[in-house]
């Protein structure tokens, strides 16, 4: 019997404590004597029996004591654990996402590019110094603000632009992965444009959004990049400031089947916007992505702060779970900051509200009084570091940015015009290596151009550290 500690209670002996039965005719014995031989003989074979019955009975069982098992601590011995397998360690994989400005190109950029003996254009010499930036980070985007609808329209600028293939296909050679299609200049060759533009994309092998070969397609995308999937979308202003008439992009009408082949917002219809981005978002979301990055073409251009249509446009992305919206359009550089989520107070956005010209011909020099004029020259490429854990978790624990300069100058032997990116500070640090002496102000507005771009941003980068949280057992 089990007294419930887990130890046997001994059975009871039947015997102890009783008497001989007294009967009413008892037998008279011959005497003491025989008597006492008799109660002996009675008590030896009771404790032969007690004693057989000990022998026979079951021995106690200890009490049962947990499983023990080896674990090993990786310095070669091994270590008692009860029942619990030791935690598996948190590991991860880290990704940078590069994204650049308007690539815009103006008529004296396409003049100078242009080389007779061919009849191509070659636009290597814009992007000399910053190949390495660009292919060095793990996928990169930037704004193509420009059509290409080939011989159909004459190549040119400002206010209609259509470029030559080659200014497309030497983003692909920089290190360029993803261009972005949707801003105010995508109508500006019409259904003609927006078509061959599209199927470049394709030809040269770039990802692309903010825009869709038909309405069947999708505006967005989702890219796997080393096993983190990030969730791009694109969207521009169309300019309209408010109008409900025909549906145009920068004063320009769409032709009935282009209107939903590019993604637009109009200032009077944005609870429309932002349900369409939200099942955007959603879809993305569903598909898998670790991570979603908004493109917005916003804004009001050369304004150096952002507007209040930006603002609320900015906002509510970060309530539908935005984690990094960047801004283009404006053609200067325009402030940043860090957005706190209404619906989840844990739920942050990090906003650039304009990243500026990555390349243009928009300077001081020709833009004369125009307002910022001197910001044109200046363009920001932001770089994201983000982190996928092993359980999942994603999110962006770093960035870097990057301020450059157009160096616009004439040679002085040849006579031909350049306009070449100079990342910040390195060349102004570095004058030899990034031919900042081709010209006699080069090393002067390019350290300009840095302090200019630097105290626009403000304290951006420090402010985002601060609202990282990485998991405490990494």
């Amino acid at each position: 019997m089990n007294n419930g500690t887990g130890r046997r209670t001994p059975t009871r002996d039947p015997y102890r404590g009783q008497t001989p039965q007294r009967g009413r005719n008892r037998r008279i014995g011959p005497g003491p004597g025989p008597i006492i031989g008799i109660i002996v003989a009675g008590l030896l074979l009771v404790a032969a029996v007690v004693m057989t019955f000990m022998a026979l009975r079951t021995p106690d069982e200890p009490k049962k004591q947990p499983t023990v098992l080896p674990v090993d601590t990786g310095a070669g011995e091994s270590t008692a654990a009860e029942t619990e397998p030791a935690d598996v360690p948190l590991t991860y994989t880290d990704i940078t996402l590069l994204s650049a400005g308007d690539v815009m190109y103006h008529t004296p950029q396409l003049t100078e590019a242009y080389v007779p003996e061919t009849g191509e254009y070659d636009f290597s010499a814009t992007y000399q110094y910053v190949r390495d930036l660009v292919s060095s980070a793990d996928y990169a985007v930037v704004n193509f603000e420009a059509t290409t609808a080939g011989d159909a329209f004459e190549y040119t600028g400002y206010p209609c632009f259509n470029a030559p293939d080659t200014a497309m296909s030497i983003l692909k050679e920089v290190g360029f992965d993803m261009l972005l299609f949707a801003n105010n200049h995508c109508n500006d060759t019409g259904t003609i444009g927006i078509t061959r533009t599209q199927e470049n994309f394709v030809k040269y092998g770039f990802d692309y959004i903010g825009a869709r070969p038909d309405s069947a397609g999708k505006t967005y995308k989702l890219v796997n990049v080393k096993g983190v999937n990030l969730g791009l979308l694109n969207t521009t202003d169309d300019l309209s400031y408010g109008s409900t008439g025909a549906k145009s992009i920068n004063g320009i009408p769409l032709a009935e089947g282009d209107v939903d082949r590019i993604d637009t917002f109009n200032h009077s219809y944005l609870d429309e916007f932002y349900t369409r981005a939200a099942a955007a978002i959603a879809d993305l979301r569903t598909q898998g992505a670790d991570i979603i990055i908004y493109y917005v073409h916003w804004g009001d251009e050369y304004h150096l702060l952002h507007n209040e249509i930006q603002d609320a446009v900015a906002h509510k992305l970060c309530d539908l779970g935005v984690d990094v919206i960047i801004g283009g359009h404006p053609h200067v550089v325009q402030d940043s900051e860090v957005l706190t989520s209404t619906v989840d107070p844990e739920h942050k956005t990090l906003c650039f509200y304009s990243l500026g010209n990555y390349v243009s011909n928009q300077n001081r020099l020709t833009m004369g009084d125009t307002m910022n004029s001197t910001y044109t020259e200046n363009g920001l490429t932001v770089i994201l570091s983000i982190r996928k854990y092993s359980d999942g978790a994603t999110l962006v624990t770093g960035v870097r940015t990057v301020p450059t300069w157009v160096h616009r100058y004439t040679d002085g032997t040849t006579w031909k015009n350049y306009h070449v990116i100079e990342p910040l500070p390195a060349a102004y640090e570095s004058p030899d290596a990034y031919g900042l002496y081709a010209s006699g102000f080069g090393v002067d507005h390019a350290a300009e151009a840095y302090r200019m771009t630097t105290e626009q941003l403000g304290d951006i980068v420090e402010a985002f550290a601060r609202t990282v949280s990485l998991p405490a057992d990494e």
